[in-house]
């Protein structure tokens, strides 16, 4: 270990040449809050939502108003894969994850080149990657397509592949299909509850937070990592913990994102209640 600065060899190495690539603005903090202020830079992949015009505004102004220095967007059209795979019975595709319809799988076929393009040389001398777990963390297919494309650039690049623990009861079906090739290896971190709370305010207040506004971050995050040459070589154990951190969502309709007026309207729930809690307990 390190005893000046607390960190070990382990976790120093880990974030050596390292880059947090997200596929949304909000994933940074949902998905890998553990690191995000401590990787060398971040990249959103997507900006511009065809459905939304004004969201692809806030997230720009959002990058602008980080608090950390080393982020960038590569400012890519969302490709509207949200929602259109099948997620009882999923099926891997070369690009991710089956979508419903050709023209859907056409154009996420076509995210997928674009994105390999856009990131080739921004992976080329990294050492270290975190991204979106294999089967999304609670189910989106778009943040399949970006660890499908940072998993094929490793192949080239030779980086390991880090990603944390999250799954849901829409993705736990997709995830079965990668845990038992799956070993023990991995680091548990401390999520940074006070940036990642600092971060999704400015989020909110850009009126582009995309999850539930009551969300409760877990306290740590279990970190895998994926070397180039290691999968299917070792001996992988079995009767074995294998940590998640679990969400429960809604599954059957639409994530609807939350308004201006509904973010306001659970402030004002939350300071009134806050106030009633103080109001009593000095009576």
């Amino acid at each position: 270990s390190d005893l000046s600065s607390g960190v070990s060899m382990a976790e120093a190495s880990m974030f050596a040449d390292s880059l947090l690539i997200v596929a949304h603005p909000d994933d940074d903090i949902l998905w890998l809050g553990s690191v995000v202020d401590r990787v060398g830079g971040i990249i959103f992949c997507f900006n511009e939502d065809p459905g939304n015009p004004a969201l692809g505004k806030a997230r720009l102004k959002t990058i602008a108003d980080y608090p950390l220095d080393n982020v960038a967007t590569l400012r890519l059209i969302e490709p509207q894969a949200w929602d259109k795979a099948d997620w009882s019975r999923p099926s891997e595709s070369a690009s991710g994850i089956r979508l419903g319809n050709a023209q859907d799988e056409a154009r996420y076929a076509e995210t997928f080149d674009k994105l390999l393009g856009m990131l080739r040389g921004r992976v080329a001398s990294s050492r270290n990657i975190f991204t979106h777990n294999p089967w999304g963390e609670y189910g989106h297919e778009e943040h399949v397509l970006v660890h499908r494309v940072l998993k094929t650039l490793q192949q080239e690049f030779r980086f390991d592949l880090w990603f944390s623990n999250y799954c849901s009861n829409r993705s736990a079906t997709f995830m079965n299909r990668y845990i038992s090739g799956f070993g023990e290896a991995g680091e548990r971190l401390p999520v940074n509850l006070q940036l990642v709370t600092e971060i999704a305010e400015i989020y909110k207040h850009n009126d582009c937070w995309t999850w539930y506004d009551d969300y409760r971050w877990f306290d740590s995050e279990w970190l895998r990592s994926e070397q180039a040459d290691a999968e299917h070589k070792q001996v992988l154990p079995y009767g074995h913990s294998f940590p998640l951190n679990y969400i429960k969502i809604h599954v059957g309709s639409n994530r609807q994102r939350p308004t201006r007026a509904m973010r306001t309207l659970s402030r004002l729930k939350r300071r009134l209640q806050s106030t009633a809690f103080f109001s009593i307990n000095r009576e």
